[in-house]
């Protein structure tokens, strides 16, 4: 790593809190393990937001205060999406403070300077929140597989598949479809299904434009149903015509089977995707948490 690109970042973070007591050769030893000895992205654009989260991983007690007063409330709006009570968003935050900052793993010393702090914090505390939202709601979703969901409603088309030999296959398939999908769009799906987000929140979360977030979400849409269609017809030795016959419907139901599919996964422990990404470096703003110098 460049010795003056670390000293610039240095030097931004101690114009932005001059309070904030971090030694050079600490920051040294934080940047070389979270960036490694060439990031490919421009992390100095983040330097001062890398320097807040390296003191608090130090313990600074003036870094913690700033990350709390000055951080952690920007990232309010990414748990209200979810549920907008005023306890469960306290729940949520006291999670995430000791998801950050508690025990030798503490999150807040991964942060990359990819992006903006709060964009990556924000990720964070949606995830938390949706984890707080299958806890609470453990019990019933444990009992809503993917078959009884679906055949709740007469009207369903997938009706033909639920009360036919089909059920078991089309429930493992589209399991396995889930588990198949890229990390981002797995996570992606769950937000806008379980979660409820909005396509314009999706990609404030991830620092893209709508329509960006819009393309990923069809996209993992599109990788689902057509692994579901293929593994049902390598199993079943069925044609296109055939499947199309029995699962009339799939793609018009697929949002109801992917959030009870998930749902389930995520509930039962099966998803890994507990920890917080860094946003997409090539995309977004570069708003963050830092303070304005001058």
């Amino acid at each position: 790593m460049e010795d003056q690109a670390l000293r610039q970042a240095f030097a931004q973070g101690e114009r932005a809190w001059p309070s904030i007591v971090l030694e050079l050769e600490a920051f040294r030893a934080h940047c070389d393990r979270v960036l490694g000895p060439a990031p490919e992205w421009d992390w100095t654009r983040f330097g001062a937001e890398l320097y807040l989260c390296c003191a608090c991983a130090q313990g600074d007690g003036e870094a913690l205060r700033v990350l709390e007063s000055e951080t952690l409330p920007q990232v309010v709006k990414a748990i209200s999406r979810i549920d907008s009570n005023a306890e469960f968003i306290e729940e949520a935050l006291q999670t995430l403070r000791a998801r950050l900052l508690v025990g030798p793993r503490a999150k807040i010393a991964d942060y990359a300077a990819r992006g903006p702090l709060v964009a990556w914090l924000s990720v964070a505390a949606a995830r938390v929140a949706l984890d707080a939202i299958r806890s609470r709601n453990a019990r019933k979703l444990h009992h809503a597989d993917l078959p009884d969901r679906l055949a709740q409603a007469d009207s369903s088309p997938l009706n033909d598949i639920v009360k036919s030999r089909y059920r078991d296959s089309f429930q493992r398939a589209l399991k396995h479809a889930i588990h198949a999908l890229p990390p981002r769009e797995r996570n992606l799906l769950r937000l806008q299904l379980v979660g409820r987000c909005s396509i314009d929140q999706l990609g404030r979360m991830y620092l893209v434009h709508r329509a960006t977030a819009a393309r990923w979400l069809e996209s993992a849409r599109n990788r689902v149903f057509e692994s579901v269609r293929q593994q049902m017809k390598a199993e079943h030795h069925l044609s296109d015509g055939e499947f199309d016959s029995i699962a009339r419907g799939v793609r018009s139901q697929l949002d109801l089977s992917i959030t009870a599919t998930i749902s389930g996964l995520s509930g039962s422990g099966a998803s890994s995707e507990t920890e917080p990404p860094d946003p997409d470096p090539d995309s977004g703003d570069d708003s963050g948490s830092r303070k304005k110098s001058g």
